[in-house]
């Protein structure tokens, strides 16, 4: 792996091992203990109308499952812990899923239409409200939706759709389950290690290689409309940043410049990225005009400048610096090009990202010299920073497009695993891949 002094950490990350077929094993290790359990089970109409050999709902209901337990929010119950629902007895797992602490479920039936098309029904229920909602009263039915002329190979991306909705019924806060995420994957053989660049869907499935490499790849960087990722190639012996997009798998070479070529990130409008390059010297942040490849230096002096994120209303860069001594997080101004530091807890902060709504920080950080890891987040009106993770050494955090949910690089003994926090830390999951190790996600944003 190519390496640079205080870079090393700050742009490159670490190795990585893979096995070219295998995906990201949702294989939950830590969870919540403050979850709210909800029950998401087949309905008794499923069981009345499904055709001798058709999909049951529980196809849809596992995925619907392992989204919300991921979240960190809800406790999801499991078939072996909640009623078989009969036309006799409906009304008893209202008291059966009350007495497991459930405040919601979800019910749901699949209908056969043709040979490979089916009409999904769900409903999200208030297990608190009323009693007969499974028949007629609607006072319990939080949400009601139909589905119909759904392809069977589509359940699984319709689950992600089920939960996104569910997620928001509960919540308020719009679901990101139908997303995707990006990653860095080294698969090592005899003849040395091969990196690959590759994205899945947000819980690991479906996972599909866009670049193959010996030479190692790095910093993955979502376009605004998902439909490209910029990314860091060594493939020619030398850093070089590359456009490519998603669909197609065609790509741009953007920049090539002698020393680093590092660190892209888009402008909210996808017209611009953010990179550091040390074409001059010390690493700094420069703009690129994606059209035209003009570059604009924005930081200058002496000091490493690195890891530039987009402020929410686009008119500022958080940055990554050593000019104060030790790597701190700080703010520059673009048009005035003022810059002020921001963050002053911790001997060592890295990697900001912010959320949507701006209100807060998510980066890498150091309490003090213990050499250990950690993520936190930083209210900026206030800030008050809040360390959400605690193993040795937890690295990249990257956010989910609706700002719940924090994914990571962390350490899992002698290979690298990806982590997911919530924001306010009440659930923690850890995501090992199933050979190997993986690390330097990318969420996408909302897929249109």
């Amino acid at each position: 792996m190519k390496s640079y002094p205080f870079m090393a950490i700050l742009i490159l990350g670490l190795g990585i091992s893979f096995n070219v077929n295998a995906r990201l094993n949702i294989e939950i290790t830590q969870g919540t203990a403050s979850g709210v359990p909800i029950a998401v089970t087949s309905g008794y109409q499923e069981t009345v109308t499904s055709h001798d050999g058709s999909p049951s709902f529980e196809e849809i209901a596992v995925v619907v499952r392992n989204d919300l337990k991921m979240c960190g929010r809800f406790a999801p119950l499991y078939p072996e812990q909640m009623p078989r629902l009969t036309s006799s007895q409906q009304e008893m797992a209202f008291g059966t899923w009350q007495k497991l602490g459930a405040e919601n479920a979800v019910i749901g039936a699949i209908q056969q239409l043709s040979s490979n098309h089916y009409t999904v029904n769900v409903q999200l229920l208030d297990v608190y409200k009323g009693k007969t909602g499974l028949k007629e009263g609607p006072s319990n039915v939080l949400m009601n939706k139909s589905f119909r002329n759904v392809p069977k190979q589509d359940f699984r991306a319709l689950a992600h759709h089920i939960s996104d909705l569910i997620y928001e019924k509960l919540t308020g806060i719009r679901g990101a389950f139908s997303t995707r995420i990006a990653y860095v994957m080294v698969n090592s053989t005899m003849n040395g290690k091969r990196y690959r660049l590759e994205i899945a869907d947000a819980d690991g499935y479906n996972p599909i290689t866009l670049v193959e490499s010996r030479e190692p790849i790095m910093s993955p960087s979502w376009s605004p409309d998902a439909r490209r990722l910029a990314f860091v190639s060594f493939e020619k012996n030398r850093a070089e940043i590359y456009v490519i997009d998603v669909a197609t798998g065609q790509r741009q070479l953007l920049s090539k410049f002698p020393g680093i070529n590092g660190a892209p990130a888009w402008s909210k409008d996808g017209r611009q990225l953010a990179l550091v390059l040390s074409k001059e010297g010390t690493p700094k942040i420069y703009l690129m005009d994606i059209a035209t490849q003009q570059l604009t230096q924005l930081t200058q002096g002496y000091s490493i400048d690195t890891e530039p994120a987009w402020s929410v209303d686009s008119r500022s860069l958080y940055f990554t610096s050593n000019r104060g001594g030790k790597p701190q997080i700080y703010r520059m101004n673009i048009a005035t090009r003022q810059v002020d530091r921001v963050t002053f807890v911790g001997n060592y902060n890295a990697r900001p990202m912010l959320t949507p709504d701006g209100k807060y920080l998510v980066m890498m950080h150091r309490e003090d010299n213990a050499g250990e890891f950690h993520i936190a987040s930083q209210d900026l009106a206030t800030g008050k920073v809040s360390v959400l993770t605690h193993a040795r050494l937890d690295e990249s955090p990257t956010l989910s497009p609706n700002g719940a949910m924090v994914l990571y690089g962390t350490q899992d003994g002698d290979r690298q695993i990806l982590g997911l926090v919530t924001l306010d830390g009440r659930g923690q999951l850890r995501l090992p891949a199933r050979e190997g190790s993986v690390q330097e996600p990318a969420w996408s944003p909302f897929l249109s």
